[in-house]
């Protein structure tokens, strides 16, 4: 009998246990987009509204901000389970850990976010707390959306030219490079004969005779590129998830 009852507290100690390892934060999708509803309270409009400015966002700034909208917290502490979700997705630029998530539970009725290290210092856990305080309205009647938008905003204001995306965007270069093949290439060759028909001029010739003259001059601005391209911020096209750290503070409450 005693070993009957040792082996059924340690089943609800077990079962306790896999409770909190926060086993309810889903695999990130291929694309990740700002807006993760998992409860169904945003219209499609909502959502592609909301999507729109936070892409806008990031583009600019390179911060990432991911608002999870989850049916039930099972337990689990909202706090923990936000930043433990913005490790799992990497939201925030790798080398600027400026990622912040924004976790809404419908039934449990309780909002959390959590910052990046990057934010720390801009955004403490005072001034999260205020912005919860401040969409409670919205959350007691239910206006997500608006309670979403207006927290964001605030997020905006305090964030203020603190952080920039050192970018021209990826797709920008691709034109770059076709640029490059398709105007400079025709160009060095017209300019190989303009330079043959000069075969009297010794500056000119001299130009024609140095191997590297072609080389540099196709080649120095293109490789100028990339070396900016090493330090620059891009917003992915396949969505957020730069590889940001948490841990940078946040608060939490319930709108009860």
């Amino acid at each position: 009998m005693q070993i009957l009852n040792f082996f059924l507290v340690l089943l609800i100690f077990t079962s306790n246990s896999v409770k909190g390892q926060f086993h309810h934060i889903p695999p990130p999708p291929k694309k990740i987009s700002p807006i993760q509803d998992y409860a169904g309270v945003l219209s499609t409009t909502d959502i592609d509204s909301l999507n729109k400015k936070l892409i806008s966002y990031s583009k600019i700034t390179s911060t990432e901000i991911l608002v999870s909208i989850v049916q039930d917290l099972y337990g689990e502490d909202p706090s923990i389970l936000a930043s433990k979700w913005g490790e799992k997705w990497h939201i925030g630029k790798k080398y600027k850990n400026n990622g912040i998530v924004l976790l809404l539970s419908v039934r449990d009725k309780k909002i959390s976010i959590q910052n990046g290290y990057g934010i720390e210092p801009y955004i403490t856990d005072l001034s999260t707390g205020q912005i919860i305080k401040k969409i409670k309205p919205q959350l007691q009647r239910g206006d997500f959306y608006q309670a979403i938008d207006f927290s964001t905003k605030e997020v905006f204001n305090i964030l203020n030219n603190k952080f920039k995306n050192n970018n021209k965007y990826r797709k920008k270069k691709k034109n770059n490079n076709f640029f490059l093949w398709t105007f400079l290439i025709p160009f060095s060759i017209f300019l190989v004969a303009f330079l043959l028909h000069r075969k009297n001029d010794l500056e000119f010739y001299s130009l024609l005779i140095n191997p590297f003259f072609l080389t540099n001059f196709l080649f120095r601005n293109s490789h100028q590129k990339y070396e900016e391209e090493e330090n620059e911020d891009f917003f992915d096209d396949d969505g957020f998830g730069g590889g940001g750290s948490f841990g940078g503070g946040g608060a939490s409450d319930n709108w009860d």
